[in-house]
């Protein structure tokens, strides 16, 4: 298991989401329990039932609920030792501010921006807990794609905001890369979807992914794509609508290097 304890500056470190009620918060832990084999812990009424899910013991995602929540979307959190220079370079950018810095008892420091082209991300400044416990495992984070209109703009705003590369295997394609770790991928978003991030978790075969959305109503949109070193499927779940995307369990090194 990759466990992990520390991020580098700028790489994705924590997924949540928040939905509007405790039905749909019971529901969506339901289905995603039955998609990713995940435990959950959940919070008090003082924490909004912020719940974390667990895999193999360790911290993959949080879910709480926000009665004013106008999106169901995952958001992608980013580290950094410092949140304040984090926040005033992304403005000089161009991104905007959503929220102030929010202390997260002792656990660390939140906010939430837009970057340019209107995608929600969060930055995340770690107390007592990192964010993800284990990634590129079965059930766990293993990759991030960023969809908008415009994604040269997007690449240029994350890579000088994180201070990480820009590659572009292809014509079509551009990959951030944070020294020879390829992370995140920056595509053109078809008309109708708003930019945003979506994280990508792994899954041990895509067949089951798709018997267990079918079965618990869900869409599969694109059943398998092959991607390198891998494969992903993407559907809308079946609580909130929301568009989701995993991917076959593969070899990291191997995508990188591809």
């Amino acid at each position: 298991m990759a466990t992990v304890t520390n991020y580098d500056n700028g790489m994705p470190c924590w997924v949540d989401c928040m939905v509007t009620s405790h039905e749909l918060h019971h529901d969506k832990r339901a289905f995603l329990s039955a998609l990713f084999d995940w435990t959950w812990d959940e919070g008090s009424p003082d924490t909004s039932h912020y719940a974390l899910a667990f895999s193999n013991g360790q911290p993959v995602m949080g879910l709480g609920i926000d009665e004013g929540a106008t999106t169901a979307n995952f958001l992608t959190y980013f580290s950094t030792d410092d949140i304040e220079s984090s926040i005033a370079g992304a403005l000089e950018l161009g991104a905007s501010s959503l929220l102030p810095v929010l202390p997260v008892m002792d656990m660390g420091s939140m906010t939430v921006m837009n970057d340019p082209e209107g995608a929600t991300f969060g930055l995340w400044q770690p107390g007592t807990f990192p964010g993800f416990g284990v990634v590129y495992e079965d059930n766990a984070p293993g990759w991030f794609d960023h969809v908008s209109r415009n994604p040269e703009r997007a690449a240029e705003f994350y890579a000088s905001a994180r201070g990480h590369e820009v590659v572009s295997p292809d014509a079509e394609m551009r990959i951030l890369k944070n020294g020879e770790q390829w992370y995140a991928s920056i595509s053109n978003s078809p008309v109708d979807e708003a930019p945003q991030w979506r994280p990508l978790y792994l899954v041990d075969s895509l067949e089951r992914v798709h018997e267990v959305v079918r079965r618990h109503g869900g869409t599969v949109l694109i059943e398998e794509m092959p991607v390198p070193g891998s494969a992903i499927s993407t559907f809308i779940e079946p609580v909130t609508g929301t568009t989701m995307s995993v991917a076959r369990a593969g070899n990291p090194e191997e995508a990188s290097n591809s």
